[in-house]
């Protein structure tokens, strides 16, 4: 698809194992990513390190996209931790793709995609109310970014898009510079300072910019009670199941995604199992 709006898969390779049925989950997931952005929205883009290029096209995904380009992450082991700033190349993106849009690859779409003019686009918002969101100015800040600190509101970066190229790098310089040599808080969750450096600081940079936040499919979190405050998104994210889900809950999850791919998208559920028997 030569039109519509570009979306950008960023990733690069973690060093964890994960359980296997969440492993076949994410897989079939990140397909149905890629296929239902070209359907819905426009080309995608992948920006990925080298090892995950690989295994994509073992898998037979990474012919799927539209463009690939590949991540140089040889010198950024030295200055970040890899586990604790898993999202980091989403902030890669957003300085050289700043003008797309970013989704997570466990997103997708079920609608087509209209983005409004202004403003830095929220796939939703979360309510900062939760003790994660508290005190961020007492965090480990060594090269002293501006940390709101205690949001009362912050954007889901599931899909990201700032509401200008200059607002995006302006994001992407302040979340390198957090997260530099400084992975964790001692005593604060291990994921707080990728959270800050990925969707605080978008969200406040953006306010302090003067630019509208906008909560795209208009639906709110609370992350204290890990509750929908309003009706879900429609949007499909898998996040929630990265949190120890049973079994039983991702085997649903990959039922309904396999078949999604199935009925909409022609993909048939043993063609897709004999691809991830691949790896």
């Amino acid at each position: 698809m030569a039109e519509g709006v570009r979306g950008v898969h960023a990733y690069w390779q973690l060093p964890r194992r994960l359980p296997r049925a969440y492993q076949q989950l994410s897989r079939v997931t990140w397909l149905l990513s890629v296929l239902s952005w070209q359907r819905y929205a426009g080309p995608i883009t992948l920006y990925a390190d080298p090892p995950t290029m690989e295994w994509l096209d073992r898998l037979g995904w990474l012919d799927r996209y539209d463009q690939t380009e590949t991540l140089d992450d040889r010198d950024l082991d030295q200055r970040y931790d890899r586990v604790a700033c898993f999202a980091l190349p989403k902030l890669l993106a957003l300085e050289r793709y700043p003008d797309a849009v970013l989704v997570d690859t466990d997103a997708y779409l079920r609608t087509q995609l209209r983005l409004p003019a202004n403003g830095s686009i929220f796939a939703h918002l979360e309510r900062g109310d939760a003790d994660f969101y508290s005190r961020l100015r007492e965090l480990r800040n060594p090269a002293g970014v501006e940390l709101p600190d205690s949001p009362s509101t912050i954007g889901n970066t599931s899909l990201f898009r700032a509401a200008s190229p200059h607002l995006a790098r302006r994001i992407s310089h302040a979340g390198l510079s957090f997260l530099a040599g400084n992975p964790t808080t001692p005593g604060r969750d291990l994921h707080l300072h990728m959270t800050v450096a990925e969707q605080v600081l978008a969200t406040h940079l953006t306010t302090v910019a003067g630019q509208p936040v906008v909560n795209l499919f208009n639906a709110l979190w609370c992350a204290r009670t890990l509750r929908w405050l309003t009706d879900p998104p429609r949007f499909g994210h898998l996040w929630n199941l990265k949190r120890g889900a049973p079994a039983e809950h991702l085997f649903a999850a990959y039922v309904s995604v396999t078949h999604t791919l199935r009925d909409e998208y022609g993909v048939a559920p043993d063609r897709v199992r004999a691809l991830l028997e691949r790896t």
